[in-house]
């Protein structure tokens, strides 16, 4: 995977050095290459991880015809099927790159290619003659894709911080700090003005002479959900046997592949099947390191279970130390993850990896949201807690006449509203931190969530509950942490429970193929129970890399006192400085000071790695040499 960058320059005035300097800071995503292309008022730029055809070929912004242009961050691992079909249409290819696939679909099926794709992308495909650009993300957003729009430029990039060279600033959105990050991914929000997320399953289409964006859906999960009608020993089978291809076509790589393993039932399940898969199928084993790495830290509760599943597979494995966050680079790690919560672990964990040549990981991610948290067990098994629903409190407290009854509609509950809403659908949220922040209500609409209300009322309560978990803003936040994490070390991230198939699938079993004895994942149990220890078989309990929370100790006052005397901190002008000295020097609210602390840090760290780019030559970076332009 790699970062995209791209910028139409409303005022046709064309600055390239731009694209260089955003290229620049995407550099972690791309390490193994990086280009741009020009045409008139448009730029676009590309910094590659080289996964698959490892010469020039692959080389982005990549044209094969001069008129279609794309720059591609993902992988689509059904794309030598795909191939097979274009070419049975007289297509040639030049590479054995996938993102010619993508390419040589869009001009064979236009924007209904994207139907096609079983992946994760955010790419941008260029239409030299008719002047237009089309900005897309996958159907589960694992890809980021941000949009950033004012009066000079209309531009996107694969993060935050490579918008930064557009103003040479980037102001918060003072009405959106402190609102929760699930909340914020729920409506496409950042926390910084002009800048919004591009939706899962969304793409925009405009041209570059009247650039605007007009947000247009191509995803419709809710009308591809498969027929269940068999019990759960046939659905047992079926299950595994979609979640092992789609383990088997993640392994499609010409660079090393690894993994790791926390001993909780997602890692353990992929990990299971890799070794199935390397010793059943015909793979090229020098680029597979099943080696495991595990990462152990004081709240990890299976770490036997994870050095006693390596064993019985006879692998050796590499234990990860991981005490408690490094305090001295914590700037770097906000800047790097752009979220504001300790995601150190897992930072960590993927540095570990490339350190030991890993350039592709397959984990477990994604299986919670599908298969259900422990917690989430009344609201998945109505069956047997439907006496229970009712009694829940009405939670929303804030929000209009209109999206309360929608929502009552949605889950058929008359008067009583259960506490799945919780999960960040009210429409205003007053702001956390209105004491230390200039700020006012949020207030949005959550477009993502309305899009699909009205039709989830047809559907059963435990669909509706897991499509909105899943589908509808809150996975958006995990996501968004992982790439970060992976892709600040030049991994990429390969997530087999997130397979088309396999999450539709998913998407449809009825509560009874989830939750069986009183446990969540019964059908992912069932698949493994030979493999399995009967502990691991029985966990209630989430394991897995959790973020690491400071102590308010010695050191972090130490620093936090450094932060507040900054001349930098107190010229921000969105803060409210003296209430937050006051309550920080009496002893109060220190976590909520802490947090104050770390926006500033996260946008300081992007001030200081733009300008650390300095000028940057144009010969440092290259047009794809495919064709002449």
């Amino acid at each position: 995977m790699c970062g995209i960058n791209g910028i139409i320059f409303k005022n046709k005035q064309v600055d390239e050095s731009i694209i260089l300097k955003m290229n620049a800071l995407l550099g972690h995503r791309g390490p193994d290459g990086s280009g741009y292309m020009k045409h008139k008022n448009l730029l676009l730029g590309h910094t590659r991880l080289s996964i698959m055809d490892l010469s020039e070929k692959g080389a982005q912004p990549m044209s094969v015809d001069g008129r279609y242009w794309i720059i591609y961050n993902g992988e689509i691992y059904n794309f030598l099927s795909i191939k097979n079909e274009l070419i049975g249409k007289n297509y040639k290819f030049y590479s054995n790159t996938d993102t010619e696939v993508v390419l040589n679909a869009y001009k064979e099926w236009g924007l209904n290619c994207f139907e096609k794709f079983n992946g994760e992308w955010a790419l941008c495909i260029f239409d030299k003659i008719e002047e237009k650009i089309i900005i897309c993300r996958d159907g589960i957003g694992y890809k980021p894709c941000y949009i950033y729009n004012d009066k000079k430029y209309l531009a996107f990039s694969s993060e935050i911080k490579s918008l930064y060279p557009l103003n040479n600033n980037l102001e918060f959105d003072t009405q959106n700090i402190g609102i929760d990050n699930i909340t914020l991914y729920n409506c496409c929000k950042t926390i910084f003005k002009n800048i919004t997320q591009l939706p899962q399953g969304r793409l925009i289409v405009t041209e570059i002479n009247n650039p605007k964006i007009n947000i247009k859906r191509w995803d419709y999960p809710l009308n591809k959900l498969p027929k269940i009608n068999s019990g759960f020993k046939e659905n047992t089978k079926e299950y595994f046997d979609l979640l092992y291809n789609s383990t088997k076509i993640r392994l499609n790589s010409d660079v090393q592949t690894g993994t790791s393993l926390s001993g909780g039932l997602d890692s353990s399940s992929i990990f299971t099947l890799l070794n199935l898969i390397e010793k059943k199928e015909n793979l090229n084993k020098d680029n597979l390191d099943l080696r495991p790495i595990i990462m152990n830290y004081k709240e990890m509760k299976t770490i036997e279970d994870a050095k006693e599943l390596s064993n019985k597979f006879g692998r050796k494995y590499n234990v990860l130390d991981f005490d408690v966050a490094d305090i001295d680079n914590t700037q770097k790690l906000l800047t790097s993850l752009e979220i504001i919560e300790e995601y150190y672990m897992q930072y960590y964990l993927y540095k570990y990896q490339f350190e030991k040549g890993v350039k592709v990981s397959l984990d477990g991610h994604g299986a919670d949201e599908f298969l259900g948290y422990p917690n989430w067990l009344p609201e998945l098994s109505v069956d047997i807690f439907n006496n229970l629903i009712n009694s829940y409190k009405t939670i929303l407290k804030f929000g209009n006449t209109h999206n309360i009854n929608r929502y009552k509609k949605l889950f058929g509950l008359g008067d009583k509203v259960p506490n799945i809403i919780n999960f960040r659908t009210t429409p205003q949220i007053n702001n956390i931190y209105n004491d230390y922040i200039y700020t006012e209500i949020f207030d949005t609409e959550y477009q993502v969530i309305n899009d699909d209300i009205e039709e989830l009322s047809n559907f059963s309560y435990e669909l509706s509950f897991t499509y909105l978990m899943s589908y509808c803003g809150w996975f958006q936040y995990f996501l968004n942490k992982w790439d970060r994490a992976s892709m600040s070390n030049s991994v990429e991230v390969r997530m087999p429970f997130l397979d088309n198939q396999v999450r539709l699938f998913t998407l449809s079993l009825s509560g009874n193929n989830k939750i069986r004895g009183g446990l969540t994942k019964s059908i992912l149990r069932e698949s493994f129970k030979d493999y399995f220890s009967s502990n691991m078989f029985n966990q209630n309990f989430k394991q897995g890399l959790k973020s690491q929370k400071f102590e308010i100790n010695d050191q972090t006052i130490k620093f936090i006192k450094e932060i507040l005397s900054l001349k930098e901190f107190k010229e921000m002008g969105c803060f409210k400085i003296d209430n937050i000295t006051r309550d920080f020097e009496e002893g109060n609210n220190q976590v909520k000071v802490w947090n104050i602390c770390k926006y500033f840090l996260m946008i300081n760290g992007f001030k200081n790695k733009n300008d650390m780019m300095g000028n940057i030559s144009i010969s440092n970076q290259k047009y794809n040499n495919l064709v002449e332009n």
